[in-house]
């Protein structure tokens, strides 16, 4: 033995062994700790061997002369024989409390032979490793046992260090030969908020095992060691990929075959430093139902929340914050695995953007307790309606504020189609074109550059459309339009198909027949053709003869919307006489505008709030060189610190972007014009929220997984037959140990006659 050290994983020593060119580090401990305080028993022997050397009164005696001569020739022996026989019987007692309190033992780092070995130690760094119970979290405790495996290897030894996040990355590779250095970069690292790529990992490993080291006497021996907590979301959906290669063998290679392939160069362990079955709760979901927030209006914000737990949580706190306040608090009780809804309303004061959070009461994991967004409160909806004739956006902006009052939070303004060019686009919420005959190009990269700003546009068809100048807009690398315009089709149709309601424009209308969307009667309207090549077109209403009427896209951060048929009776079918529809007096149509409304403004809304990993992105003001705002752009972290911002320039303008949202919180965006800031909600996806772990069995055979973190009753009937083992043979050997005393008490009392 050559010394002790401290472990990061057992409260009993661990102890390096070197024998036969071996390295093993031992972590030993007891299961039943409090009864090695039974150890105090031992001492009885001895003491009642004490006792019993109470001194006589001596009284001279003849005869007694001649006995105590002899005694004094055997002193010696008897003496021997009086402590050989208190030490065994002081060891029988031992070996039973020891027995008692369950020892167990386990090689934690083995070297299987004297050739330096390459380990690469795969850290994972998904969010649930955050989980912490009465102590270290489970990240903590992996990068304290991955840097005592550095520092316990030998000289000769190299390391290679990947996280295991999304995106998996290598933190370090086997040229850095300095143990202390690589120990410090392992305790150095801070924990991502992001999922764990266990493909990514898999293929930085190969990676790794297959590249030559600058070092010429680098090792030809590797293990590799995942320090994780088996997190079902992790490690057991990957059957399901196995099952899609076995179905397709075409497809790319699968999880199960590359870890075979692993195996085949390197021993794979699995370092378990999860517990089983924990339970935690998180804020799945955080919205607000209305499509718009306006100053002093009550305003809904409804959250979910999901406790992944076999027990009950009752009593479960949930608060309201809004820039940081606290605003309202309820509490709601939480069924086994199950959901419970929240709903909070507050009122603003104030226009700009607001940080709305929800706070539910702590548990292990933290990460997932607190969920934001950002809610821009505006004075009121500004919406530019350009009427390509006289009365062609009348039915639209009386839809949009039906009653014309003052005090409406929608502020429709009709424009003429010549008055486009002269508007400030920014200074409106969204844009109905209302049978616009055509647009320039001028007018037309307007729109574009508006939308891909995050505005919204929504382009109702009719008489006065000239279809080669629409067509043109549906064209190109930035298409303006979701889809090109057909033939004009003069069939009579009566009602539209929502298509089941799963677009968010009429999923409203579920359960709402009579609305009217099932009666709408259209008479002519423009066939939509939308490209195989545009698959983030959305169909989100057809006619009963299935040709689309209602097709929205995304446009860069904002939305765009077609409809087949005017919004007006200002187009009229020559033949007939007729409008083209009815619809704008039908009950359907009031609704599908302001749902319309909804849909193409709320792309500004929703570029505020993103998941963990996702860019933040931004368009800048176009201004002079001089003027440029590029180089005090900032961006502030959740954790105090300031990046610098990456600026480009782009068909729509100069735009920014910033990659690094590895955490959870709120980003501020500093430096714009006028010392302006812009927030961005960026949260954590609750797929890892559920802590359930995945069964070994369930895993690879070719990963060896073990617990080295803790040792319980239900750990396995490995660590049980480990257990009962070293308690069997002590109580064996106490009682080899009784039958010896009793031996040897009748010898030495044979020998004494």
């Amino acid at each position: 033995m050559q010394g002790k050290k401290p472990c990061p994983l057992h409260p009993a020593p661990c102890i390096l062994r070197q024998m036969d060119n071996h390295i093993y580090l031992l972590a030993f401990g007891f299961t039943n700790l409090a009864m090695l305080g039974w150890l105090a028993a031992a001492a009885a022997p001895l003491l009642i061997h004490l006792w019993s050397r109470h001194r006589f009164r001596e009284a001279p005696w003849a005869a007694m002369q001649f006995l105590l001569a002899a005694m004094r020739k055997n002193a010696r022996r008897m003496q021997l024989q009086q402590w050989l026989l208190l030490a065994v019987r002081t060891l029988i007692i031992v070996l039973v409390v020891l027995a008692v309190a369950e020892p167990y033992g386990e090689p934690l780092l083995a070297g299987g032979s004297s050739t330096p070995t390459h380990h690469v130690l795969v850290i994972d760094g998904s969010y649930s490793m955050a989980y912490r119970d009465e102590g270290p979290s489970r990240f903590e405790r992996a990068r304290q046992l991955a840097a005592a495996m550095v520092r316990l290897g030998r000289p000769a030894d190299t390391f290679t260090v990947i996280l295991m996040s999304k995106p998996a990355r290598s933190i370090l590779d086997r040229d850095v030969i300095d143990h202390a250095a690589v120990a410090a970069q392992i305790e150095a690292l801070t924990q991502p908020h992001s999922g764990a790529d266990l493909a990514g990992a898999l293929t930085l490993v190969q990676e790794a095992l297959s590249a030559k080291s600058e070092n010429r006497d680098a090792p030809e021996r590797h293990e590799v060691y995942f320090f994780t907590d088996l997190q079902r979301s992790t490690w057991a959906e990957q059957e399901d990929k196995v099952q899609s290669a076995i179905r397709n063998p075409q497809s790319e290679i699968s999880t199960h075959d590359r870890i075979s392939e692993l195996s085949r160069r390197a021993p794979l362990n699995v370092i378990d430093v999860g517990q089983p079955q924990a339970a935690n709760s998180a804020v799945t979901e955080l919205s607000s139902p209305g499509a718009f927030t306006t100053v002093n209006r009550d305003i809904a914000f409804e959250l979910a929340l999901r406790h992944f737990g076999p027990d009950p949580r009752p009593q479960c706190a949930v608060e309201l914050l809004v820039d940081g306040v606290p605003v309202g608090e309820q509490t709601v009780d939480l069924p086994a695995g199950g959901d419970a809804a929240v709903r909070f309303t507050h009122r603003f004061h104030s226009t700009g953007g607001h940080i709305v959070s929800v706070r539910a009461a702590g548990d292990g994991l933290s990460l997932d307790d607190v969920r934001s967004m950002i809610v821009p409160v505006r004075e009121v909806v500004r919406v530019l309606c350009v009427a390509g004739r006289e009365g062609a956006a009348k039915y639209v902006a009386n839809a949009l504020n039906p009653s014309q009052a003052g005090d409406s939070p929608i502020r429709p303004i009709v424009v003429s189609e010549g008055d486009l060019a002269e508007l400030e686009l920014s200074d409106f919420d969204c844009i109905f074109m209302c049978n616009v005959a055509q647009l320039i190009s001028n007018e037309a990269e307007r729109l574009r550059r508006y939308a891909e700003n995050g505005g919204g546009v929504v382009f109702f068809l009719g008489d006065r459309v000239v279809p080669e100048s629409y067509n043109s807009l549906a064209d190109g690398d930035r298409p303006l339009l979701p889809a090109s315009l057909s033939e004009l089709v003069s069939r009579p149709q009566f009602g539209l198909d929502p298509l089941g309601y799963r677009h968010a424009i009429v999923a409203p209308f579920r359960g709402q027949e009579r609305a009217g969307l099932l009666t709408t009667p259209v008479a002519r309207y423009y066939r939509l053709d939308v490209s195989e090549s545009r698959m983030d077109a959305q169909l989100a209403v057809a006619l009963p003869n299935g040709d689309p009427f209602l097709v929205a896209a995304p446009l860069g951060r904002g939305r765009i919307a077609m409809v087949a048929t005017d919004g007006s009776l200002a187009s009229v079918d020559p033949a007939t006489g007729e409008p083209w529809t009815a619809w704008p007096t039908w009950p359907s149509f009031l609704p599908i505008v302001r749902e319309l409304l909804a849909y193409a403004a709320s792309g500004q809304q929703h570029q505020w709030q993103q998941p963990v990993g996702t860019p933040l992105v931004g368009t800048l003001p176009v201004a002079p060189r001089a003027e440029s705002p590029s180089s005090n752009l900032k961006m502030m972290r959740p954790d105090g610190e300031a990046d610098a911002i990456s600026i480009q320039t782009t068909p729509a303008g100069p735009e920014w972007s910033y990659a690094a949202t590895d955490v959870g919180g709120i980003y501020s965006l500093r430096g714009l014009p006028g010392g302006a800031l812009h927030d961005f909600a960026v949260n954590v996806d609750t797929v890892e929220s559920d802590l359930a772990k995945a069964d070994p069995q369930e895993l690879p055979s070719e990963l060896a997984v073990r617990d080295t973190w803790q040792r319980t009753a239900d750990d396995g009937a490995h660590t049980q037959a480990a257990k009962a083992g070293w308690s069997a043979s002590l109580l064996w050997a106490g009682l080899a140990l009784l039958f010896l005393e009793s031996f040897l008490a009748w010898q030495f009392g044979r020998g004494a006659i």
